[in-house]
């Protein structure tokens, strides 16, 4: 990931404690699709938005009272250490 992708990691997934490896392909392709919207808003069709969107929502991105609290989540026995 480079460019407005990698800001979009840094910036909204680094932060999001309550993600685990499983949710890893949801994100790079979030980041992927708002590197797109920033490349050119204008011409990022209404389809794109619509996917952009359920991806936040999958990630948690969108709301804050349906994330846990720090320390609520539990590890994952597949995929945390």
């Amino acid at each position: 990931m480079k460019g407005e992708a990698l800001k979009a990691w840094k910036q909204y997934i680094e932060p999001a404690f309550w993600l685990d490896a499983s949710r890893e392909p949801s994100a790079i392709a979030f980041c992927e699709l708002w590197a797109e919207f920033r490349a050119i808003p204008s011409h990022f069709p209404a389809a794109r938005h619509t996917q952009m969107r359920a991806y936040m929502s999958e990630l948690g991105l969108t709301d804050l009272r349906n994330r846990p609290a720090p320390g609520e989540t539990e590890k994952d026995p597949f995929f945390d250490d």
